[in-house]
Protein backbone atom coordinates (compact mmCIF):
# COMPACT_ATOMS: atom_id res chain seq x y z
CA UNK A 1 0.00 0.00 0.00
CA UNK A 2 2.99 2.31 0.53
CA UNK A 3 3.87 2.08 -3.17
CA UNK A 4 0.36 3.15 -4.12
CA UNK A 5 0.28 5.96 -1.57
CA UNK A 6 3.28 7.53 -3.30
CA UNK A 7 1.51 7.82 -6.66
CA UNK A 8 -1.88 9.04 -5.38
CA UNK A 9 -2.33 12.79 -5.54
CA UNK A 10 -3.09 14.62 -2.28
CA UNK A 11 -6.51 15.70 -3.61
CA UNK A 12 -7.33 12.27 -5.03
CA UNK A 13 -9.95 10.51 -2.93
CA UNK A 14 -9.65 6.76 -2.31
CA UNK A 15 -13.06 5.14 -2.82
CA UNK A 16 -12.33 1.44 -2.30
CA UNK A 17 -9.41 -0.85 -1.52
CA UNK A 18 -9.66 -4.54 -2.37
CA UNK A 19 -7.41 -7.55 -1.95
CA UNK A 20 -7.62 -10.98 -3.59
CA UNK A 21 -10.10 -13.56 -2.34
CA UNK A 22 -8.90 -16.17 0.15
CA UNK A 23 -9.38 -18.81 -2.54
CA UNK A 24 -5.76 -18.18 -3.55
CA UNK A 25 -4.56 -19.38 -0.16
CA UNK A 26 -6.93 -22.34 -0.34
CA UNK A 27 -5.63 -23.38 -3.77
CA UNK A 28 -2.03 -23.02 -2.59
CA UNK A 29 -2.61 -25.21 0.47
CA UNK A 30 -4.52 -27.73 -1.66
CA UNK A 31 -1.68 -28.15 -4.14
CA UNK A 32 0.90 -28.34 -1.36
CA UNK A 33 -1.00 -31.11 0.42
CA UNK A 34 -1.63 -32.96 -2.86
CA UNK A 35 2.00 -32.86 -4.04
CA UNK A 36 3.32 -33.77 -0.60
CA UNK A 37 0.82 -36.60 -0.30
CA UNK A 38 1.77 -38.00 -3.70
CA UNK A 39 5.44 -37.96 -2.69
CA UNK A 40 4.80 -39.73 0.61
CA UNK A 41 2.54 -42.34 -1.02
CA UNK A 42 5.05 -42.99 -3.82
CA UNK A 43 7.81 -43.48 -1.27
CA UNK A 44 5.67 -45.83 0.80
CA UNK A 45 4.62 -47.91 -2.21
CA UNK A 46 8.16 -48.11 -3.53
CA UNK A 47 9.54 -49.20 -0.17
CA UNK A 48 6.73 -51.70 0.45
CA UNK A 49 6.59 -53.42 -2.94
CA UNK A 50 10.15 -52.95 -4.20
CA UNK A 51 11.93 -53.67 -0.94
CA UNK A 52 12.13 -57.36 -1.67
CA UNK A 53 13.64 -56.76 -5.12
CA UNK A 54 15.87 -53.71 -4.63
CA UNK A 55 18.76 -54.01 -2.12
CA UNK A 56 17.75 -52.38 1.19
CA UNK A 57 20.82 -50.13 1.26
CA UNK A 58 19.63 -48.35 -1.90
CA UNK A 59 16.41 -47.41 -0.10
CA UNK A 60 18.24 -45.80 2.80
CA UNK A 61 18.20 -42.03 2.47
CA UNK A 62 20.98 -40.07 4.18
CA UNK A 63 21.69 -36.33 4.13
CA UNK A 64 24.51 -34.80 6.16
CA UNK A 65 24.96 -31.05 5.64
CA UNK A 66 26.54 -30.39 8.99
CA UNK A 67 23.68 -28.50 10.62
CA UNK A 68 21.00 -30.45 8.74
CA UNK A 69 21.11 -34.22 9.08
CA UNK A 70 18.42 -36.48 7.68
CA UNK A 71 18.55 -40.26 7.91
CA UNK A 72 15.52 -42.36 7.16
CA UNK A 73 14.58 -45.73 5.80
CA UNK A 74 13.16 -44.65 2.46
CA UNK A 75 13.78 -42.52 -0.60
CA UNK A 76 14.01 -38.75 -1.16
CA UNK A 77 10.72 -38.82 -3.07
CA UNK A 78 8.71 -37.20 -0.20
CA UNK A 79 11.16 -34.28 -0.13
CA UNK A 80 10.71 -33.79 -3.87
CA UNK A 81 6.95 -33.89 -3.37
CA UNK A 82 7.11 -31.28 -0.60
CA UNK A 83 9.45 -29.07 -2.66
CA UNK A 84 7.09 -29.32 -5.65
CA UNK A 85 4.14 -28.45 -3.43
CA UNK A 86 5.93 -25.39 -2.09
CA UNK A 87 6.86 -24.29 -5.63
CA UNK A 88 3.23 -24.55 -6.74
CA UNK A 89 1.88 -22.87 -3.58
CA UNK A 90 4.27 -19.90 -3.69
CA UNK A 91 2.64 -18.03 -6.65
CA UNK A 92 -0.80 -18.30 -5.02
CA UNK A 93 0.59 -17.06 -1.71
CA UNK A 94 2.46 -14.16 -3.31
CA UNK A 95 -0.63 -13.15 -5.29
CA UNK A 96 -2.68 -13.06 -2.11
CA UNK A 97 -0.25 -11.00 -0.01
CA UNK A 98 1.16 -8.68 -2.67
CA UNK A 99 -1.87 -7.70 -4.77
CA UNK A 100 -3.82 -4.53 -4.01
CA UNK A 101 -6.67 -3.00 -6.03
CA UNK A 102 -7.50 0.64 -5.37
CA UNK A 103 -10.37 2.67 -6.80
CA UNK A 104 -9.97 6.42 -6.52
CA UNK A 105 -12.00 9.31 -7.81
CA UNK A 106 -9.85 9.35 -10.96
CA UNK A 107 -8.61 5.85 -11.76
CA UNK A 108 -8.07 2.20 -10.97
CA UNK A 109 -4.70 1.17 -9.58
CA UNK A 110 -3.69 -2.50 -9.68
CA UNK A 111 -0.47 -3.34 -7.85
CA UNK A 112 1.23 -6.77 -7.92
CA UNK A 113 4.56 -8.14 -6.71
CA UNK A 114 6.70 -7.77 -3.60
CA UNK A 115 10.23 -7.37 -4.96
CA UNK A 116 9.49 -6.79 -8.63
CA UNK A 117 6.52 -4.47 -8.20
CA UNK A 118 4.22 -3.82 -11.16
CA UNK A 119 1.57 -1.10 -11.05
CA UNK A 120 -1.13 -0.75 -13.69
CA UNK A 121 -3.20 2.44 -13.77
CA UNK A 122 -6.41 2.93 -15.72
CA UNK A 123 -8.24 6.24 -15.90
CA UNK A 124 -11.96 5.87 -15.30
CA UNK A 125 -12.77 7.65 -18.55
CA UNK A 126 -10.84 4.97 -20.47
CA UNK A 127 -13.02 2.12 -19.18
CA UNK A 128 -15.63 1.13 -21.73
CA UNK A 129 -17.10 -2.09 -20.28
CA UNK A 130 -16.67 -4.67 -17.55
CA UNK A 131 -16.86 -8.45 -17.76
CA UNK A 132 -17.36 -10.60 -14.67
CA UNK A 133 -16.23 -14.24 -14.72
CA UNK A 134 -17.45 -16.41 -11.85
CA UNK A 135 -16.86 -20.02 -12.77
CA UNK A 136 -18.71 -22.76 -10.89
CA UNK A 137 -16.58 -22.47 -7.77
CA UNK A 138 -16.79 -18.68 -7.87
CA UNK A 139 -20.57 -18.43 -7.67
CA UNK A 140 -20.63 -21.18 -5.03
CA UNK A 141 -18.16 -19.44 -2.71
CA UNK A 142 -18.82 -15.85 -3.79
CA UNK A 143 -15.91 -14.49 -5.82
CA UNK A 144 -15.18 -13.54 -9.43
CA UNK A 145 -12.55 -12.00 -11.67
CA UNK A 146 -13.19 -8.71 -13.48
CA UNK A 147 -11.89 -7.71 -16.90
CA UNK A 148 -12.06 -4.07 -17.95
CA UNK A 149 -12.30 -3.20 -21.63
CA UNK A 150 -10.11 -0.13 -22.01
CA UNK A 151 -9.37 2.22 -24.86
CA UNK A 152 -5.82 3.09 -25.93
CA UNK A 153 -4.35 0.40 -23.63
CA UNK A 154 -4.66 -3.35 -23.19
CA UNK A 155 -7.59 -4.72 -21.25
CA UNK A 156 -6.99 -5.01 -17.51
CA UNK A 157 -7.87 -8.22 -15.69
CA UNK A 158 -8.20 -8.11 -11.91
CA UNK A 159 -7.67 -11.18 -9.72
CA UNK A 160 -10.53 -12.98 -8.05
CA UNK A 161 -12.17 -10.77 -5.42
CA UNK A 162 -15.22 -10.98 -3.18
CA UNK A 163 -18.34 -8.93 -4.01
CA UNK A 164 -17.25 -7.98 -7.54
CA UNK A 165 -20.54 -6.26 -8.41
CA UNK A 166 -20.18 -3.88 -5.48
CA UNK A 167 -16.85 -2.74 -6.91
CA UNK A 168 -18.34 -2.32 -10.38
CA UNK A 169 -21.24 -0.25 -9.02
CA UNK A 170 -18.77 1.92 -7.12
CA UNK A 171 -16.90 2.46 -10.38
CA UNK A 172 -20.06 3.62 -12.17
CA UNK A 173 -20.99 5.93 -9.29
CA UNK A 174 -17.58 7.58 -9.43
CA UNK A 175 -17.74 7.93 -13.21
CA UNK A 176 -21.23 9.45 -12.97
CA UNK A 177 -20.05 12.07 -10.46
CA UNK A 178 -16.85 12.86 -12.33
CA UNK A 179 -17.11 16.36 -13.86
CA UNK A 180 -15.02 15.50 -16.94
CA UNK A 181 -16.72 12.21 -17.87
CA UNK A 182 -19.86 12.35 -20.00
CA UNK A 183 -22.28 9.95 -18.37
CA UNK A 184 -25.99 10.68 -18.86
CA UNK A 185 -28.37 9.92 -16.03
CA UNK A 186 -30.53 7.61 -18.15
CA UNK A 187 -27.47 5.62 -19.22
CA UNK A 188 -26.21 5.53 -15.63
CA UNK A 189 -29.50 4.21 -14.27
CA UNK A 190 -29.75 1.64 -17.07
CA UNK A 191 -26.24 0.38 -16.36
CA UNK A 192 -26.94 0.08 -12.63
CA UNK A 193 -30.10 -1.89 -13.39
CA UNK A 194 -28.13 -4.27 -15.63
CA UNK A 195 -25.51 -4.72 -12.91
CA UNK A 196 -28.21 -5.54 -10.34
CA UNK A 197 -29.79 -8.03 -12.74
CA UNK A 198 -26.48 -9.76 -13.36
CA UNK A 199 -25.80 -9.81 -9.63
CA UNK A 200 -29.16 -11.46 -9.00
CA UNK A 201 -28.72 -13.91 -11.88
CA UNK A 202 -25.36 -15.11 -10.59
CA UNK A 203 -26.18 -14.99 -6.89
CA UNK A 204 -25.72 -18.16 -4.92
CA UNK A 205 -29.41 -18.55 -4.14
CA UNK A 206 -30.43 -18.08 -7.79
CA UNK A 207 -27.79 -20.51 -9.09
CA UNK A 208 -28.88 -23.14 -6.57
CA UNK A 209 -32.46 -22.58 -7.66
CA UNK A 210 -31.54 -23.12 -11.31
CA UNK A 211 -29.46 -26.18 -10.40
CA UNK A 212 -32.35 -27.63 -8.41
CA UNK A 213 -34.74 -27.08 -11.31
CA UNK A 214 -32.36 -28.77 -13.76
CA UNK A 215 -31.85 -31.74 -11.45
CA UNK A 216 -35.62 -32.05 -10.96
CA UNK A 217 -36.18 -31.93 -14.72
CA UNK A 218 -33.50 -34.60 -15.28
CA UNK A 219 -35.05 -36.91 -12.67
CA UNK A 220 -38.49 -36.36 -14.17
CA UNK A 221 -37.28 -37.27 -17.68
CA UNK A 222 -35.49 -40.34 -16.33
CA UNK A 223 -38.67 -41.46 -14.54
CA UNK A 224 -40.74 -41.00 -17.70
CA UNK A 225 -38.22 -42.95 -19.74
CA UNK A 226 -38.19 -45.75 -17.18
CA UNK A 227 -41.98 -45.86 -17.21
CA UNK A 228 -42.02 -46.03 -21.02
CA UNK A 229 -39.59 -48.94 -20.98
CA UNK A 230 -41.84 -50.85 -18.58
CA UNK A 231 -44.79 -50.36 -20.88
CA UNK A 232 -42.83 -51.68 -23.85
CA UNK A 233 -41.86 -54.84 -21.92
CA UNK A 234 -45.52 -55.66 -21.36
Amino acid sequence: MKKIAKIINPNEKVIAVRRPHWIYLAWGVFWFILMSGIGIMADELLFRYAGSVIPPETLWFNVDWGIVQISRHGTPIPLFGIATGLAVMLPYFLTYISTVIVLTGERFIHKTGLIFVQIVQVDLEDIRAEHVDHGYLGWLIGYATIRFDCRFIEDVRLPAIAKPYALIKATHNVRYKHPQIEYEQDEFERDLQMIDEDHHRYSRAERFKVLKQRMGSSFHKAAEKRGGNKVKRR
